[in-house]
């Protein structure tokens, strides 16, 4: 049984409006990008008004090549970040995985990756970019340029990190960055199994506990590649109940558990041993930890 209460999914009414807001986000953001585009290119059409020669406008708005090209760069960086959001949103629908609590994380992140496209364009344009004396815009590879702010948009993360190394390198501190010290991480953790109780299982010992490491929200236990019914505790205990067919000969079982996105993934495996058919062992232990973890999990599912 999955650990995420399936009321926290999000219905077939929030994944259209997504879908449908997503393709008109495509629509909008494409023809702002053609609009804005030099008719003449190189040469960038002067600021003015409606009607005036040689000015292009959108909308009654007729800037001037800067403006215009910082225009351009957002609408680029939008671009590059409905490419991310819509592969995300794909997959996780595909998988029926989307949760009602990631999408304002979809609605953001197209403003994201406009923002952090103007910023490098900002720092591009500043210092790294040569331009004549004039500082005409057209001296400026467009073309260059418009594809810097997509893949801004697009691998937002990996460009926010990279000036994350920059800034650490050029302000390093002594004491650690206070996100560094936050609890709720918006990445999950690799989890580490440390041992399992009981040590040994059978068919008198089905429900196992594990002991360990950065359990996430949402981890399953796999045992053998395939997932299997997990209760979590706490980020040091969960639960998870063998099938009869796991226990039905002795032997060893490869047990590892694995946290879902962002981050996360499976652990290293533990090698759970399985007794015979005659193995007896008390499980009076774990079904007393089991009774309070489930406890603990239907009051977590009723707020």
């Amino acid at each position: 049984m999955d650990t995420r209460s399936k009321s926290r999914r999000a219905n077939s009414f929030q994944i259209g409006v997504m879908g449908t807001g997503l393709v008109c986000l495509a629509l909008v953001l494409a023809g702002l990008l053609v609009a804005l585009w030099p008719q003449l290119y190189p040469r960038f059409p002067p600021p003015g008004a409606v009607g005036d020669s040689g000015v292009q406008c959108l909308a009654g708005w007729c800037p001037g090549p800067d403006a215009r090209l910082l225009a351009m760069v957002m609408v680029a960086g939008g671009l590059g970040s409905f490419v991310h959001v819509a592969k995300s949103f794909g997959d996780f629908v595909g998988n029926e995985r989307f949760m009602a609590s990631w999408i304002w994380w979809y609605v953001l992140k197209p403003f994201i990756g406009m923002i952090l496209a103007v910023i490098l364009y900002l720092i591009v344009r500043g210092g790294f970019l040569t331009v004549s004396a004039s500082g005409e815009a057209s001296n400026v590879n467009l073309h260059g340029l418009i594809g810097m702010a997509c893949l801004a948009g697009m691998f937002a993360k990996q460009a926010t990190d990279k000036l994350s190394e920059l800034f650490d390198s050029l302000f390093r501190t002594r004491r650690a960055a206070s996100d560094a010290k936050r609890k709720d991480v918006l990445e999950n953790p690799v989890a580490c199994i440390i041992d399992a109780q009981p040590p040994i299982a059978g068919p008198q010992a089905t429900y196992i506990n594990l002991r360990g490491t950065g359990f996430a929200r949402g981890a399953r236990v796999q045992v053998n590649g395939e997932g299997r019914e997990t209760t979590l505790a706490d980020s040091t205990r969960l639960a998870f109940q063998l099938l009869p067919e796991d226990v039905a000969q002795a032997g060893a079982l490869v047990v590892a558990v694995v946290n879902p996105p962002p981050g996360g993934g499976s652990s290293a495996p533990l090698m759970l041993a399985v007794g015979g058919p005659v193995a007896a062992v008390d499980v009076a232990p774990v079904a007393a930890l089991r009774a309070p973890i489930e406890e603990e999990m239907a009051i977590y599912d009723h707020r």
